[in-house]
């Protein structure tokens, strides 16, 4: 936990304080922003870096062939979403005690569930391909800092490069997110059908990719 909430501290010192633009700033405004967004994705990042590691880091229980080692991708991510929960409830807290009081609260639920399918569908893809491909970490980090990035985490979506970020599940996500936690407007209803499809589709797929490559995992590690 030390970790994600060190991280997080650290962006509101920065933006609170470093970049200040004295009284009358709308800094308080941003770093609520920036947390609502920085929470969900420290969830997901830990979960689909554990998740990719985890079969190697198992091989004895994986060689058990009563075992169904699939549940070892949920076991990461759950953990990962548990304390992402406590973040998200200390944040909501916190607010409350300023005076704001979330009207979409409700919306928490969903939006959780939503990345989940998608960390552990992913993590589902990741994890016998890296007991393949064991180069697959150093990728993987690169290409979750890409997203980072390329995702309405530190900025909201604006501009000409708009229609890139909607092909990205992870607008309507921290949309909803943003919507339980600071009352902001929902995502269209485009954007819903399409993250729900989206993570529909990675927990379907792979799911059915992990239990396709199942029956080598045990001979490769």
């Amino acid at each position: 936990m030390l970790q994600p909430l060190t991280l997080v501290v650290l962006y509101w010192f920065v933006f609170t304080f470093m970049f200040s633009r004295g009284p009358g700033s709308r800094n308080d405004e941003y770093i609520f922003f920036l947390i609502s967004g920085l929470l969900p994705w420290l969830g997901i990042n830990e979960g689909v870096i554990r998740s990719t590691t985890t079969i190697v880091e198992n091989a004895p229980m994986v060689r058990e062939l009563a075992f169904r080692s699939e549940l070892l991708i949920v076991v990461p991510n759950a953990s990962a979403l548990i304390f992402e929960g406590v973040g998200l409830a200390l944040f909501i807290g916190f607010l409350m005690l300023r005076g704001t009081m979330p009207r979409f609260v409700w919306l928490l639920p969903f939006a959780l569930v939503l990345q989940f399918a998608l960390q552990v569908g992913l993590g589902w893809f990741l994890a016998p391909a890296y007991v393949v491909f064991r180069d697959l970490l150093p990728i993987l980090g690169f290409a979750l800092s890409v997203v980072f990035y390329l995702s309405p985490i530190l900025y909201p979506v604006a501009g000409r490069f708009e229609s890139l970020f909607e092909w990205n599940p992870m607008t309507p996500l921290l949309g909803l997110f943003r919507s339980a936690m600071l009352s902001a407007a929902l995502p269209g209803i485009g954007s819903l059908v399409f993250l729900l499809v989206t993570a529909t589709a990675f927990f379907v797929g792979g799911l059915t990719f992990f239990r396709r490559s199942q029956p080598t995992l045990a001979d490769l590690i």
